[in-house]
């Protein structure tokens, strides 16, 4: 039937009708069913049972066979009312019935088009590929014949047209007709049934001449010489029509008169009279309807039964096929929005169990057919059964509802028929997953779930924690085992447990109160709803995608309310539980999903209400459960490690808060990936991200040490630290040692533990940075920038030994002395250590600027800021102290390096530089503390470098050179008394 017909453009939608209708009658229209409803609606329920087990039964018979792309489209020109043999090999049979049934519902939508604009509706064939580029006149003239509730006033208009091309497609339409058999009036009848007839001359001879032309080459007898006679006769029979049946005509032309006016007009002789007697008293007595309406219905008279008749002579035989299952699906389809409202509108309405239950089978049905692309369909349907759940009404307290479910047969039905899809038929459900995590959502607030749902990370939950569970919650002793629910019941397949729910249900009555809700339970844990997360990984990416993006816009508040803060807190908690389980299950396509799910994270912070907390919060955690996952695994693509970090980054920006409450779980998940796996640390994102919240942590005493221990422990041995994260570790390092009131021993193991990493700088100058991380990854943004700019240049080893400074250099102004020093002493250490770094004088100049006379500007701020504050002596003193280390350290690094630094075109700009910080000690104003102690240092330092600059002959007398006069005038303004001894008369 469906192919025979519905498939066909030219023919009605049987089958869709017959849906239909059963649909129409079958929906209620009172508050009971009638017989009829039923019956239509077992018919509609039998239909759907015989798609769904017939694609069932052919996908178990091939399942390599694929079910086509959903829904067909039309990629080339292909004539519409051709037919083709089945004989020909399957697929290509099967593909050319769905394309014609794709042509056929595009062509419903052309004529709608071409009602309202001709022209838009000529296009639209087109675009659609249903006529040739350029256009066959046949296509049009098909298009006209045979669809249906086409405007005949257009129709009528086009073919009229004098256009050369629509004369052609007149011709082409007049061809469809097969008018053998038929008498002049007959033929003329059905001819004209199908267009109105244009009230122009000029059209209405043309259109007469097509059809004259046709009725005289199909005639079965010799009656007319020529086609003008038939022509002639033909506007004779129209003008008749309009005398005899046009009431402004007062005087009626009689039988004789018709007779007369058509004398000689067969090729000069007379037509016999008994035939146009017949002609005159059948238009006289029926009149030829010249101005058809459009979609009027069509009277079965004489004319019609004869182009049957015709029809049947030259139609195809009947195809007889089997069933295939692309066609089931397409068959349903086209019933499929009637059939879920009439399936949804009977559960409401239905009384009896019977009719429950064929619901439900049909429900069934429908998710079984819904896999091959109807999803639409099943989120429909499943938005339907989760309302009659009485778990989503956003109005009744959580004990009204808990009354409703526990005595609501159709409640308890629809909550395990809708869990049961979602673990039978995940992967064809889309933004139905929204309406299941809300009843989800609504059950774990009734406390019906079963333990191994509420807490995800523990196995299945067996009967005995079924049993702790419900004497928990319900306070009712109760024997372990029941005879009346143990009898022997159906339970192979879906049918099966609903069998063994209705049986069930019989027993209700003689249930207790406490039994009651042992029986909810029970119901629940038939659900199964645990392993709709653990066996996620069998899901397309689409339906994890939709699943994961309900639990994540679940837990941001969306469609969600909350009655306390705690509950409010504990439904969060929940949902992110579960996106963590699916995310584990799914390891293995983690680079797939998790960028969209990244994206609902982004979505959720721009909701006008949402609050960061407690959502970021349980989000951090759980996140730190699928990267300790992720990085357990070792996975080989480095994009998992970036996505991760990115959601985790994300997180705690949302409100730097949770890095406070939440220090303790960050602390553990952080130490625990530095410490176990710091080997599987692949990005910069990644050891930017953990050494950050690593320094955060110092911030609480109680997790300072286990977050101080772990830092101490990765940069001891030294293994793990690379070029990729030594700067982020002396990131972390300085944050530790600017930590308030830390213990002093541990920051001096740190500034030990700094100053040491120069043998590393050392090595990886040395191995040409081929140090076991220097592979970054190529898919992120950031590592993509900081790779660019850092470690594809030449001097990036030069860039961390400046790093490194730096950290010293701020750790050189720490308020307590003995950190001060030290850590004045390890950079000392360090520039001694670097030496093998092959300095550049380049290189020793950044140095200089950005470390060495940065911190003895600093060091000189800070004590004069102290010596103008009141009772603040011993603090000015211990800094003049530091200062002073760090004079010397500036002394003893420029004699290291001066043969390079004397190299550069700077040099003298530089030398101008260490002797105004020289001469800025010597006049330091301490107001009134006196004198800087600093002053008695200076000298010593000045006669230390000067003679040294002599020595290897860098500070000579040479002409074109002003370098020794510069230096003489600044001796005489910073230290008078070394101009004798350092510049003798007879040397100057």
């Amino acid at each position: 039937m469906y192919v025979n017909y519905d498939c066909n453009p030219i023919s009605q939608n049987v089958f869709e009708e017959i849906g239909k209708l059963l649909c129409k009658h079958a929906f209620p229209t009172g508050s009971h069913l009638t017989s009829l409803q039923i019956q239509a609606f077992e018919g509609l329920v039998v239909m759907i049972h015989i798609i769904a087990d017939n694609i069932d039964t052919l996908v178990g018979e091939d399942n390599s066979s694929s079910f086509g792309s959903y829904p067909v489209e039309i990629t080339e020109y292909k004539p519409f009312w051709e037919e083709r043999s089945k004989e020909e090999e399957l697929d290509s049979w099967v593909e050319f019935v769905r394309v014609r049934k794709a042509q056929k519902r595009k062509i419903l939508i052309a004529a709608n088009h071409f009602n309202r604009d001709e022209k838009k509706g000529l296009e639209y064939l087109k675009i659609s590929n249903l006529v040739s580029d350029p256009p066959d006149p046949k296509s049009y003239a098909f298009f006209f014949r045979y669809t249906p509730r086409l405007d005949k006033n257009t129709i009528g208009d086009y073919l009229g047209e004098p256009d050369e091309f629509k004369i052609q497609v007149l011709k082409e339409f007049t061809d469809t007709f097969k008018l053998s058999g038929m008498i002049l009036d007959t033929a003329l009848r059905t001819y004209l049934e199908t267009f109105r007839l244009p009230g122009e001359s000029q059209k209405i001879q043309r259109i007469l001449e097509a059809f004259s032309e046709k009725f005289y080459d199909q005639q079965s007898s010799e009656l007319f010489v020529s086609k003008d006679a038939v022509f002639i006769l033909c506007y004779s029979l129209i003008m008749l029509n309009t005398d005899q049946h046009n009431p402004q005509v007062k005087k009626k032309m009689t039988e004789e008169e018709f007779i007369r006016n058509n004398r000689a007009i067969n090729g000069g002789n007379d037509l016999p009279r008994e035939y146009l007697s017949e002609l005159f008293h059948s238009i006289s007595n029926n009149a030829i309807t010249l101005f058809g309406q459009t979609g009027s219905p069509i009277e079965m008279n004489p004319s019609r039964w004869i182009e049957l008749i015709n029809k049947a002579k030259i139609t195809e035989p009947f195809i007889v096929c089997d069933f295939d299952r692309r066609l089931g699906r397409d068959m349903f389809a086209t019933i499929a929005g009637p059939s879920v409202a009439a399936l949804s509108v009977i559960f409401e309405h239905a009384e009896e169990d019977e009719t429950l239950h064929d619901c439900i089978e049909g429900l069934f049905s429908i998710a079984r057919i819904a896999q091959y692309g109807l999803e639409d369909t099943l989120d429909e349907l499943l938005a339907s059964f989760c309302k009659f759940t009485t778990l989503l009404n956003p109005y009744a307290s959580a004990e009204e509802t808990l009354y409703a479910f526990s005595n609501d047969l159709k409640a308890r039905m629809a909550t395990l028929a809708v869990f049961t899809i979602a673990n039978k038929f995940g992967s064809s459900i889309r933004g139905g997953w929204r309406s299941i995590v809300d009843c989800l959502l609504k059950l774990k607030r009734l406390k019906l779930l079963p333990q191994s749902v509420v807490e995800p990370e523990n196995s299945a939950a067996t009967s005995s924690d079924l049993q702790k569970h419900i004497r928990a919650e319900s306070v009712v002793i109760f024997p372990t085992h029941d005879s009346k629910l143990s009898t022997n019941r159906i339970s192979s397949g879906l049918i099966g447990r609903f069998s063994h729910f209705l049986s069930m249900e019989s027993n209700e009555d003689s249930l207790t109160l406490g039994s009651e809700f042992e029986q909810n339970l029970k119901i629940i844990q038939k659900c199964r709803i645990g392993n709709i997360f653990t066996n996620s990984s069998s899901l397309p990416d689409d339906p994890l995608l939709n699943l994961g993006r309900s639990l994540i816009f679940a837990a941001a508040g969306k469609g969600q309310k909350f009655s306390t803060p705690v509950e409010e807190e504990e439904t969060i908690g929940f949902c992110w539980d579960l996106i963590v389980t699916i995310s584990l299950s799914n390891l293995h396509r983690f680079p797939s999903f998790w960028p969209s799910f990244h994206d609902y994270l982004l979505a959720v912070a721009q909701f006008p209400l949402f609050s960061p907390i407690p959502f970021a919060e349980k989000a951090i955690v759980g996140l730190f459960k699928v990267c300790l996952k992720l990085l357990a695994s070792y996975q080989s693509e480095k994009l998992s490690e970036e996505l991760i970090f990115k959601s985790i980054n994300l997180m705690w920006k949302l409100d730097k808060e949770i890095l406070d409450t939440c220090c303790e779980s960050i602390t553990q998940s952080v130490s625990k990936i530095l410490t176990e796996y710091p080997a599987n640390l692949q990005t910069q994102l990644g050891w930017k991200s953990l050494l950050h919240l690593l320094s955060v942590t110092g911030r609480h005493t109680e997790t300072y040490d286990q977050g101080v221990e772990t830092l101490i422990m990765l940069m001891s041995d030294g293994i793990h630290v690379s070029r990729i994260n030594y700067a982020y570790c002396i990131d972390c390092a300085f944050g530790f040692i600017a930590l308030k009131n830390s213990p002093l021993e541990k920051n001096l193991k740190i500034l030990d533990l700094m100053a040491n990493s120069v043998h590393l700088l050392i090595q990886w100058y040395r191995n040409g940075y081929s140090d076991p991380g220097s592979t970054l990854s190529n898919t992120s943004s950031s590592s993509t920038e900081e790779n660019s700019k850092g470690i594809g240049s030449f001097n990036f080893t030069m860039t961390l030994f400046i790093k490194l400074g730096e950290a010293f250099r701020k750790s050189s102004l720490a308020r307590r002395e003995e950190i001060r020093n030290h850590a004045i002493s390890c950079l000392h250490k360090s520039f001694t250590l670097a030496e093998e770094l092959g300095f550049t004088s380049t290189n020793c100049i950044n140095c200089f600027n950005l470390v060495i006379f940065a911190m003895v500007d600093d060091l000189h701020e800070k004590m004069l800021e102290y010596s103008r504050r009141e009772n603040s002596e011993r603090e000015m003193r211990s800094m003049e102290g530091t200062l002073k280390i760090a004079m010397e350290l500036l002394t003893d690094v420029y004699l290291q390096f001066l043969r390079p630094i004397s190299e550069n075109s700077g040099f003298r700009t530089f030398w101008l530089g260490v002797l105004r910080r020289m001469d800025t000690c010597m006049k330091a104003d301490l107001g009134e503390y006196g004198k800087s102690r600093v002053q008695n240092v200076v000298p010593g330092l000045l006669m230390k470098m000067i003679s040294t600059m002599k020595e290897k002959e860098v500070l000579v007398q040479k002409e074109g050179d002003d370098l020794w006069e510069i230096t003489y005038i600044q001796i005489q303004w910073i230290a008078p008394l070394l101009k004798d001894e350092l510049f003798p008369e007879e040397d100057f």
